[in-house]
C-alpha cells in the first residue's frame, strides 16, 4: 500500500496532467478560432456592403484577441511542463542520495541550505544562547508541575 505522501503525489500528477490535457485542446480551439473566425468576418465583409473599416478593424481585432489567448496558454502550460519537470527531477534524485547517504534536508538544493539557516538564526535569537547545538527539549517547569497534584 503507498503512503499517504505517494497517495497525494500521485494525485496531484494526475492532476497535472488533466490541467496539460485541457491546455492541448486550448490551443486546438484556439488554433481553429484564428481560422474561422477571420474567414466568417471577410465572409460577411463580402456578403453585405456595410463599410469595410470596421470590418477590417474586427478582423485584427479579432487577431489579436485570438493569438493573446493563446500566449496565455502556451505560457501556463509551459509553467505547467516546468514544474512537472522539476518535480520528477527532485523524486529522482531523492531515492539517489538516499542510496548514498545524503540527509533529505541535503538533497536538491537551496531548501535544505535555507532550512539550516533559519535553524541556526533561531538558536542565535533564542536568550539562553550559549553556543552550543540544541540537544532536545528540555522541560523546565517540572518541578512546578509534579508539586501541584
Amino acid at each position: 500500500m503507498d503512503s499517504q505522501y505517494e497517495i497525494k503525489y500521485n494525485n496531484l500528477m494526475q492532476g497535472l496532467e488533466e490541467m496539460h490535457e485541457k491546455n492541448v485542446k486550448r490551443t486546438r480551439a484556439a488554433l481553429r478560432c484564428l481560422l474561422i473566425i477571420p474567414a466568417v468576418i471577410l465572409l460577411m465583409l463580402f456578403m453585405t456592403k456595410g463599410s469595410k473599416t470596421i470590418f477590417l478593424v474586427l478582423w485584427i481585432a479579432s487577431m489579436f484577441i485570438i493569438a493573446f489567448v493563446l500566449i496565455v496558454v502556451e505560457y501556463q502550460d509551459y509553467l505547467l511542463r516546468k514544474m512537472v519537470a522539476k518535480s520528477q527531477e527532485t523524486i529522482q534524485t531523492i531515492p539517489e542520495a538516499a542510496a548514498a547517504g545524503v540527509a533529505p534536508a541535503d538533497v536538491g538544493s537551496h531548501a535544505g541550505q535555507r532550512a539550516d539557516a533559519i535553524r541556526q538564526s533561531i538558536q542565535e535569537r533564542s536568550p539562553d544562547h550559549d553556543g552550543k547545538e540544541a540537544t532536545g527539549f528540555k522541560y523546565d517547569n517540572y518541578d512546578e508541575s509534579a508539586g501541584e497534584s
